[in-house]
């Protein structure tokens, strides 16, 4: 999983971010942000599962943070970590998760990070490929898309690549109810990497474009919009 650690006070943000390495000792990357500013400019591309965001900060406030975030992604998960329990009413406006006091960080944290635990698991989060040096295991919403390149397949991943074994074809039928799009005879993409539809082309969040068929245009503009307004149902 993909943690986001806001607070203005970088001890703070240290002690929670080494908790939820205590709780996740092998499943989870986290970054530490002290200002909204910051985050909101790595949030589009970073693909974060979870934010853990302070209420009372300078310029920007843990609350106007949460809005600026639902704005972009409405099905994210948001805790608030603070000690202004007067305020935490306001943080269900933003649909947070949970409301987390310090003063009860050691409890309180552990049984949020249980219960997101739960909540990717039963989502269905991982699956299984065949590559050249064995079986992997790969987290779906971490796959931006498949490309063939000449008798191979090559699976594009937040960070890495793999060449897995199969067909285009294959993928598709097996990741079409996951959020996956076929683009063109040679991409299959994950919609949640797809920024906008560029003429012939389509426009990942990282800023790449890749070909767009154009007899899939109108199925793939489509498709893209039904899986973007469903896409809290899609596992």
């Amino acid at each position: 999983m993909k943690f986001a650690v806001c607070d203005d006070e970088r001890e703070a943000a240290e002690h929670i971010s080494d908790k939820l390495r205590e709780y996740y000792p092998e499943e989870c990357e986290i970054k530490i942000y002290g200002d909204g500013k910051s985050l909101l400019a790595d949030s589009g591309s970073e693909n974060f599962d979870a934010f853990f965001l302070d209420i009372v900060m300078p310029e920007m406030d843990g609350m106007e943070l949460a809005r600026n975030i639902r704005e972009d992604n409405p099905y994210v998960k948001i805790v608030f970590v603070t000690n202004q329990a007067e305020l935490a009413h306001r943080g269900y406006i933003y649909g947070a998760f949970r409301y987390v006091r310090k003063s009860n960080l050691e409890y309180e944290l552990r049984e949020t990070a249980n219960s997101l635990k739960e909540y990717f698991d039963l989502r269905g989060e991982f699956i299984n490929f065949k590559t050249p040096s064995g079986e992997v295991t790969r987290r779906i919403r971490e796959i931006k898309y498949f490309e063939v390149k000449g008798h191979n397949i090559t699976m594009v991943c937040d960070g890495y690549e793999d060449k897995v074994y199969g067909t285009i074809r294959d993928y598709h039928n097996r990741l079409k109810s996951r959020g996956f799009i076929q683009v063109h005879k040679s991409y299959l993409v994950n919609f949640r990497y797809i920024d906008s539809i560029v003429k012939n082309d389509v426009k990942l969040s990282c800023g790449r474009l890749l070909p767009l068929s154009r007899k899939r245009i109108h199925e793939v503009k489509k498709t893209l919009q039904e899986f973007s307004r469903n896409a809290e149902l899609i596992p």
